[in-house]
Parts: structure tokens; C-alpha cells; sequence
């Protein structure tokens, strides 16, 4: 007996009000690591709704547990009645924990108007679907694979309806014999954002041309439609109006399983860096418009000029061809489309790469190669590129602020090193075991006085000297570590906000969690001491706690809007039909526990004369009860290093900067504040390149080439100007070095880049990334 989810049937409703949907979860692929030991143990949660997802929810079911694995085969097959002008399908994919809340792993949105029919007697239709995230800050990767489709209804002739609201967990078993890759599908995504645009694209499209087999037409974040040819693994901006021909030979099934897995990869790091990995010729804009043809004189013909290796504008696009007339002006040929245009299509394509130029603005280069442009509008030349005042390409500005620069010297005037310990504080760590090595040796140091000694961190089998930027590395790695929910020490505050706050229940993961928060503590307190950064963000509130300042209603709403929400009703209208006490329900565990918020605040009705201290206790013991041993043990460990009276000068958004940094990087506050060394300076032709490389990032991995020089990707509050190495205050450097065939080489003690004189900018971009990309520990002096 089929089992029928969704909706109930109606006696009497029109033919083809709601139809039979036949979904069938088939595998994921390539999930994101969440357990401590790099697996994951992921079910999906199936959700048939209208309108809101959450409001609007008819029928819930979910898929079994795959333990401990990133690709996890299901092989469940559900039915649901569904009324396909107004119901969605939400896949929802969770790593199933134990003592903790469940991990969000991604989410697929599918509207049901454009799905197939499946004739009787052929298998459903599998797809994949690519994981999206479910705000900005959500870290997802990987694919889901399904088979969905509308079935007929006569084919479940004895059917069992399932109510409504009901969630179903089944434990089916995988069928045998599935044909588990079918060569002729595509990889398509459901944008959960644009659904209703998707519906109206896809009427349109199935009325209008449809792109060749082979091919596949999508919008990119600007909202511009591009196609993609998975034949050749090309993109371009202009419809194909003929299949592709590929020149390739034929690929075997594992080739292109692999090619598709690469494809998946590229888009997991961001959608920045996924449309800076396509080639340059994919990422150019339309061919150029056409223009007329110069005018050959009687004498001669347009003459082939060769591109020059060192052109500091790269090659030309593939099928263009640059020609010569006969009054000596160079013009290009685009043999694609077979016109013609004075303008070269390589200027072009560095708009598209950087953003056009603002208007009255032009790029030219200079007879030694450097490019300068000129400003039409005020008749001036200059080298500096004039996209670097844009924020929305080179970030905000630095927000200075003289007040916490005063702040910050008179702190750093009064940590001073105490003269009766060690020169310095040696410490042995396993990049594998990182957090239980550094938790040894500094929770075995009696005296806190002895953190305050220069640190000298050393990793197993690296060889290296530290003068700072190991220091650097290893309070960035910690971090990670300290501060990673799955432990248990701490949580994210809330499912679409991922700043961290301590778990009320630490103790129950972790029997010895009192210790491990003085620990994380200390650790705070000498990366303050020492003028270092920790890669974390808390909730607003535990700044306040840190400052000794008090909790407001309004600090709640970054934190959990829900109940910020309840609140402030309660403090805009009469809460006594409400029918509330002076006690508040907690669920922990799958247990629900009744708390007083004073004492006999069970037999205490909640009025609208005392809902003022109601909702004043609600905040003390939503922030400052449940985790008060925890944050009493941070702060002690804090303050052996840090006196609470130096922090208490600070507000709770100077002690974010304090301990995290400026999170933004601007890259003309960056290039403003950089020196240059062995013949470099800031209009050689290569410094220009590489700048340029900086613009094309995405904000990602600016970040990364940011911590692989300096060791870590925060900067400074105040900016660059404020970077700080080996011998105190040290600027971002780059330093020339090296052959064209080396890569970039970094020193992390001394902020210094050594960057080889590389022939021309898509060397220098190739070779920049592959060294960010592939480093990790850093040979010789460090």
C-alpha cells in the first residue's frame, strides 16, 4: 500500500487540482565535514509547503541516518498529493548529532509547476541539485541527487493517505539494481531566492528558442544571462543556436564523473571565486558591438601583427586577430562573428574582470607597458587606477576612530612584561592535535605572569624560527579549534546567525569545561596582551558581559528575533491575558525544565505593573545565569593577563575589534599602506599587476592572501597603517625576488611578500593563487 503525504483528497474538486508527485532521494555527493573526525552523518528532511515555509507547512518526512560518511546514498521513495500552482518542496540536509542540535548542511528549494510527467512504464527522471545556503554566512557544499516527477494517480489504485503536519521517519532500505549515474543528465541548481522569477523564466523559456543539447542557460549574481557548454566546460554570453562540436575526444563514464565533481568543487568555495575560476575568455563580455570597417587606402593592405609575449595586456581572446591598416592605425578582427573594431577587445575584458571605469575615464599604456589613465573630464593623466576609490570594489573605508586609538595605547602603555620571568614562553604543538597540546601547556602554567613572556611556538616536524608570524598563525588555527560549536564549549546563537555564544549545557559535553574556559581565557587574554587576533565573533552580549555593562532588550534582537519579538510585545501591550509567571520552560536534551526567575516566581502571575522586571530577568537569565560559571572561569583566565579595570574603558564593540580585528579588508587602504623593496615601487609594471590580481579577488581570498602573508586574514583596527611584526609596527612589503619560473614566497614575521618579475598579469595571477592556495607551513625563516 502506497503511502500518499501533502494534502487530503476532496470529493468533488476540479480535475487537475492536485496531482500525485513521486519523489525519490537518491544520494548526496561530496557534503561538508561537520563531525570532529571529518565525516558527517546526514539525513534529509523533506518539506511540502505554501507560502511561508514555516507557517505554511503541510507535510514533513525525512529519510533515515547515513553514519559517518560525505556521500551518503538513500534510496527512499515518497509520494505526495500536492496542488502544483501553490506548493513548494523544501530538502532540507542535516548532520544528526547527538547531544547537540543538529548541523545544517544545505537546502534545495524546487517549485512543482515545471516538473515532468513521468509516462507509465519509464523511470523517474534524476537530477542533481546543487546545495544552496540558507543566509550568506551558511557554509555548504556539494549536491543532492533526486528523482522527481508527477505520476498518475490510477498507478496507486490502494493509497493511504498520511494526515497533515505529521513528520514521518522511515527506515527504508536502498532498492537493488538502480542504475546509479545516467551520462545524459546535467547538474542544474534551484535558487530558493529567485523561486518566483524561475517560474516565469521557465514559461518563457519553454515558449521561446531552447538552447542546443549540451548546454544550459543561467543567471549570474548581476542578473545577466550566460550559457553554459558542459561538452567543452566553456561559458559564453551569447545564445548557441547549433549544438556544440566537441573536439575532444570521447570521455569514459569515471572522466567525466570526475570532470563533474570539479565542476561541483569550484562552486563551493564562494560565487566570487566561482566566476573568477572560469577562463578569461569565459568571463569577457559580449563580443564588441560592430563597428564599420576601416577605410583601406589604395596603396597596400592591412598588415598581421603578432602579439608580443610580454603585451602586459595579455593574449588576445581566441578567434580575434589585430591587423594593421595602411595609415598605420591598428585595428581588430573578431572572426567569430566576423566584424570588425578599432577598440581593443582585451581593455575590454579587464572592464568586465574589474568593473567598467567611471564615466569620462580611459586606460591607456605607456611606451614601457606601464597603464595610466586619463581623466577626460578634468583633462589630467594619472597612474593610480581609479576604481580603487569605489567601496564596492575595493572595500569600505577604515572606519578610524581616535578615541579607540587613545584607548588602545594607554592599554598597551600599561601591559607591560613583569621583569622577573623568562625572555620568552616555549611551546610544542601537533598541527593534528592542536587544541589538547595547547591546552596542556598553558593550563599546567601556574603563574599567569609567565604567559606574558615573548611567545616562541613552534609545530612538530616544521622547521621554521619564530618571530611572530608562527605566534600568528598558531592563535589563528586555535581559534578555530576553541571556538568550534562541535565540542560543546560553544553555539551558534541562532539558525541564521553565526556568531557564537556559550552553550548552557558545556558540562554535559565536556566534564572538565570549567577548565577549558579559563584556558580559552587565557588564550584571549595573551592574544590582547600580545597584540595578536583571534578569529571568532561572539554575540553582542558577551562583549557587555566582558566590559561589565549591562543588558539591554535591544541586545537580544541580533540574537534571537523570536524572542525579542515576544518580548517587546509584552512591552507595548498588556501581557495579563497571557497567562504567564515568573518562570520560564527550557528545553534541553529532549527534556523541557521549568525555571524561577525569582523565588516563587511560579505562584507570581506576570501584570503589565511588574512586566518591566519580568522582561529584565527573561534577559538576565537568557545571557548572564545559564552560563555564569562558564563566563566567571573565561574571565578569570582573562584577566590573569588583561586587569578588568583597563577593560571596563572600552565598549562592547571596541572589545570585538580588540580581539578580532577589522574584519573588512579595503585594498586602497592596503596599496596606501605598503612599501616596496629591491627595486620595486609602486608604479612598476608588475606592482600594477598585482594589484590588479588583488581587485579581480573576491573578498575570500583577499582574506587568504592576506593570512599567507601576515598569518592571518583580520586586519588591524585603524587599518593597515597599523600592521605589526617581528619589531613592532611593520607594513605590508614586497620585496622583488626570485626567477619567473618561482612562486611567491612569504614571511609572516616581517609582512613581506616576495614576488618574483613575472612576464606578464595572467602569470603573476596564476602563480599568486597557486601559492595562497597550496601553502601551509612555511621552510626556512619565517
Amino acid at each position: 500500500m502506497a503511502t500518499i503525504y501533502g494534502l487530503p483528497e476532496i470529493q468533488g474538486e476540479a480535475p487537475g487540482t492536485t496531482r500525485i508527485l513521486k519523489v525519490r532521494v537518491i544520494e548526496g555527493k561530496d557534503l561538508a565535514k561537520k563531525d570532529i573526525f571529518g565525516a558527517s552523518d546526514p539525513y534529509v528532511r523533506i518539506k511540502l509547503f505554501r507560502g511561508d515555509r514555516e507557517e505554511g507547512n503541510i507535510s514533513t518526512v525525512q529519510t533515515r541516518t547515513i553514519k559517518k560518511t560525505l556521500n551518503p546514498k538513500w534510496y527512499e521513495d515518497f509520494r505526495f498529493r500536492v496542488n502544483p500552482r501553490d506548493n513548494k518542496l523544501l530538502f532540507e540536509v542535516f548532520d544528526e548529532n547527538r547531544l547537540t542540535r543538529d548541523d545544517f548542511l544545505g537546502v534545495v528549494e524546487i517549485p512543482l509547476q515545471s516538473l515532468p510527467t513521468i509516462v507509465p512504464g519509464q523511470e523517474v527522471l534524476e537530477k542533481g541539485y546543487l546545495l544552496r545556503p540558507r543566509s550568506v554566512r551558511s557554509r555548504v557544499r556539494g549536491s543532492l541527487r533526486m528523482a522527481i516527477g508527477f505520476v498518475h494517480e490510477e498507478d496507486f489504485p490502494d493509497m493511504e493517505v498520511q494526515p497533515e503536519d505529521e513528520e514521518i521517519r522511515l527506515p527504508r532500505e536502498p532498492p537493488r539494481n538502480v542504475n546509479l549515474t545516467r551520462r545524459d543528465w546535467e547538474m542544474v541548481e534551484a535558487n530558493a531566492a529567485n523561486d518566483a522569477s524561475s517560474r516565469e523564466q521557465g514559461q518563457s523559456r519553454s515558449q521561446g528558442p531552447t538552447v542546443p543539447q549540451g548546454w544550459e542557460e543561467r543567471v549570474d549574481a548581476n542578473g545577466r544571462v550566460y550559457y553554459v557548454d558542459h561538452i567543452n566546460r566553456r561559458t559564453q554570453w551569447v545564445m548557441p543556436t547549433t549544438p556544440s562540436i566537441t573536439t575532444t575526444p570521447t570521455r569514459g563514464g569515471s572522466q567525466n564523473d570526475q570532470a563533474r565533481a570539479q565542476f561541483l568543487a569550484r562552486r563551493v568555495i564562494s560565487i566570487e571565486d566561482t566566476m573568477e575560476g572560469a577562463s578569461d575568455e569565459d568571463t569577457g563580455a559580449a563580443p564588441p558591438p560592430q563597428a564599420p570597417p576601416p577605410q583601406a587606402e589604395p596603396v597596400g593592405a592591412p598588415q598581421a601583427i603578432q602579439i608580443a609575449e610580454d603585451d602586459p595586456l595579455g593574449p588576445l581572446p581566441e578567434g580575434w586577430q589585430i591587423q594593421k591598416a595602411p595609415n598605420g592605425k591598428k585595428f581588430f578582427i573578431d572572426h567569430n562573428t566576423r566584424t570588425t573594431s578599432w577598440e581593443d577587445p582585451r581593455r575590454q575584458r579587464q572592464q568586465d574582470e574589474l568593473g567598467a571605469l567611471p564615466s569620462g575615464w580611459e586606460m591607456r599604456v605607456y611606451t614601457d607597458g606601464r597603464v595610466f589613465f586619463v581623466d577626460h573630464t578634468t583633462h589630467s593623466t594619472q597612474w593610480e587606477d581609479p576604481r580603487l576609490q569605489n567601496p564596492a570594489i575595493a572595500g569600505p573605508a577604515v572606519p578610524y576612530s581616535r578615541d579607540y586609538k587613545r584607548k588602545y595605547d594607554f592599554l598597551k602603555m600599561h601591559l607591560k612584561k613583569p621583569s622577573n620571568i623568562p625572555n620568552r614562553f616555549e611551546l610544542k604543538v601537533h598541527r593534528n592535535n592542536l587544541l589538547e597540546d595547547s591546552y596542556r601547556g598553558i593550563s599546567s602554567i601556574r603563574s599567569a605572569d609567565l604567559l606574558k613572556a615573548r611567545l616562541w611556538i613552534e609545530f612538530t616536524g616544521e622547521t621554521g624560527l619564530d618571530y611572530g608570524g608562527v605566534a600568528r598563525e598558531w592563535f589563528f588555527l586555535l581559534s578555530k579549534e576553541m571556538f568550534n560549536p562541535y565540542y560543546g564549549l560553544y553555539e551558534y546563537s541562532a539558525m541564521d546567525n553565526y556568531t557564537l555564544q556559550i552553550n548552557p549545557d558545556s558540562g554535559i559535553c565536556n566534564e572538565d569545561h570549567i577548565s577549558y574556559f579559563k584556558f580559552i581565557g587565557r588564550v584571549a587574554g595573551m592574544a590582547v596582551f600580545h597584540g595578536k587576533l583571534l578569529d571568532a565573533f561572539f554575540i553582542r552580549p558577551f562583549y557587555k558581559m566582558m566590559a561589565g555593562k549591562p543588558i539591554t532588550l535591544r541586545d537580544m534582537e541580533s540574537v534571537d528575533s523570536e524572542y525579542h519579538s515576544s518580548l517587546q510585545w509584552i512591552t507595548d501591550n498588556d501581557p495579563v491575558d497571557l497567562d504567564l509567571t515568573f518562570a520560564v520552560d527550557e528545553e534541553s536534551l529532549g527534556q523541557t525544565k521549568t525555571t524561577e526567575l525569582k523565588p516563587h516566581g511560579a505562584d507570581i502571575p506576570l501584570t503589565n505593573e511588574n512586566k518591566a522586571e519580568y522582561i529584565q530577568l527573561v534577559i538576565e537569565w537568557r545571557f548572564v545565569n545559564r552560563v555564569r560559571k562558564q563566563m566567571d572561569a573565561f574571565m578569570d583566565g582573562f584577566t590573569s593577563l588583561v586587569p578588568r579595570e583597563l577593560l571596563t574603558m572600552f565598549d562592547e564593540n571596541e572589545i570585538e575589534l580588540l580581539l578580532s580585528g577589522l574584519g573588512d579588508i579595503n585594498v586602497n587602504d592596503w596599496r596606501t599602506n605598503t612599501a616596496y623593496r629591491g627595486g620595486y615601487h609602486a608604479n612598476h609594471i608588475v606592482i600594477q599587476w598585482f594589484w590588479k590580481a588583488v581587485l579581480a579577488m573576491g573578498a575570500e581570498m583577499r582574506a587568504r592572501l592576506l593570512q599567507f602573508v601576515t598569518g592571518t586574514s583580520r586586519v588591524p583596527m585603524n587599518g593597515f597603517a597599523h600592521l605589526y611584526g617581528s619589531n613592532g609596527p611593520q607594513l605590508f612589503t614586497i620585496e622583488k625576488w626570485g626567477s619567473a619560473n618561482a612562486l611567491p614566497r612569504a614571511h609572516t614575521c616581517f609582512n613581506r611578500l616576495d614576488l618574483p618579475t613575472y612576464e606578464s598579469y595572467h602569470v603573476l595571477r596564476s602563480k599568486l593563487r597557486t601559492a595562497v592556495e597550496n601553502t601551509q607551513g612555511f621552510e626556512g625563516v619565517d
